[in-house]
């Protein structure tokens, strides 16, 4: 099976069917099951409650990109930190921030965002490689800071709790950023920073009133998680129909832009679930084939440390990233390691981060990198060119995972105060 999914990656096939054409395959060839099995155990991946948050929070994220709340948080943000040091890039990683506490990809912020920060930082003089970098390295907070369409399919896939993963996910997230500003800082002079005007205190309220609505969204969605008046699936149509009405409320949505916004989130929906059945079959042969003991077994040839065995995973999930996008890589690996998860006594909420931080750092690691490759195409420069730009941001992310890693509270702290 293995062997069929390299060649369908290398004849160039869509991820999904790689998976799932493997999968049939092999079970066709082996001969010792019912067809019927494969299309039982698609569905029954996708029949889960909790994945409807997926399709809500993608509808949210178009309603947003044209309902003018990207352009408040940019403005809103620039006000803050244009006058730091490389402050149009300080304020591109703040945006990002906001931003990833609306709409829980990292595809659709860099969208969104990139189409206007990338354009403004090259006027500024920033050179393109940097812009590149920053934008598609501040972009992966957006799986890691609540809400997250990504924890939503973890979650979903090994029965940890949806609501403890938004929670685990903030103070990472917010690390993360805080890492790439510093970066920021210590890279702007070389980067062909200039210097932006100090707003005063009148441009910031009306910037910081402006982007209120905006900002409101999370505070609402998690509020409401916390407070118990909703469930995170639930969270997702709040999130849908607050992004419907502020863009009814602000006159930018039509009936042709609402059209478009429906379609795109239904095509994308599509996508990511046909993606995810077919990981499903991918890591449910792999499953009965005992790779999970297997991969005990192996890990305890090699250590029975549990700080040692999680530098072993660490290195494994950013390798894994780099070749795999998170979704498909995530289903396919993490179900078949429970037994390891629970012989090293991990626990799920914080091993999740984990997974989920190193791999969205593949996202924009050579030589998959999806992040940057979308982001370079924005600025019309070649990927290639942004790699020196992008290794001390992704060199920043593998430094926090490691501390998130070794300190454990970082992550559970908020999640254990909360319950």
């Amino acid at each position: 099976m293995l062997g069929l999914f390299a060649l369908f990656m290398l004849l160039g096939v869509p991820i999904a069917w790689c998976m799932g054409l493997a999968a049939i395959l092999t079970i066709l060839w082996d001969g010792q099951l019912p067809m019927l099995l494969l299309a039982q155990q698609f569905y029954d991946a996708l029949d889960n409650f909790s994945l409807l948050a997926v399709p809500l929070f993608v509808l949210a994220g178009e309603l947003m990109s044209v309902a003018g709340i990207t352009e408040r948080l940019v403005a809103f943000s620039r006000s803050l930190m244009g006058h730091l040091r490389g402050g149009l890039a300080q304020a591109n990683i703040v945006t990002n921030m906001f931003m990833a506490a609306i709409s829980g990809s990292a595809l659709a912020d860099l969208a969104a965002i990139g189409s206007m920060m990338i354009p403004a930082m090259k006027k500024e003089g920033y050179k393109p490689e940097f812009a590149v970098a920053v934008t598609a390295c501040a972009a992966m907070m957006a799986p890691i800071i609540p809400p997250s369409i990504i924890a939503v399919i973890y979650g979903s896939v090994t029965g940890v709790s949806i609501g403890a993963l938004f929670l685990g996910g903030v103070v990472p997230g917010v690390l993360a950023g805080v890492a790439m500003m510093a970066i920021t800082w210590w890279l702007a002079p070389r980067a062909g920073a200039g210097v932006s005007p100090r707003a005063n205190w009148s441009e910031r309220r009306v910037a910081a009133r402006r982007a209120l609505p905006a900002m409101a969204m999370p505070a609402i969605i998690i509020g409401g998680i916390l407070s118990g008046a909703f469930t995170p699936t639930e969270a997702g149509s709040i999130a849908a129909l607050y992004a419907l009405l502020f863009g009814l409320v602000a006159r930018r949505h039509s009936a042709r832009s609402l059209y478009e916004n429906f379609a795109a989130a239904a095509l994308t929906t599509a996508g990511a679930l046909v993606t995810l059945g077919g990981a499903a079959l991918f890591s449910w042969v792999l499953s009965r084939a005992g790779v999970g003991q297997m991969a005990l077994a192996g890990m305890l040839s090699l250590t029975s440390d549990p700080q040692l065995a999680m530098l072993v995973l660490i290195v494994f999930f950013f390798l894994l990233g780099t070749f795999l996008e998170p979704v498909p890589a995530l289903i396919i690996v993490v179900p078949i390691m429970g037994p390891m998860i629970k012989h090293l006594g991990f626990d799920p909420v914080h091993f999740g981060i984990i997974v989920i931080m190193l791999l969205v750092v593949g996202s924009v690691t050579p030589p998959v990198g999806v992040l940057a490759m979308v982001a370079a195409k924005i600025a019309g420069v070649s990927y290639n060119a942004t790699i020196g730009m992008l290794a001390p941001y992704i060199a920043a992310w593998i430094a926090v995972v490691l501390l998130v890693a070794y300190v454990p509270d970082l992550v559970l702290w908020l999640p254990r105060l909360l319950q």
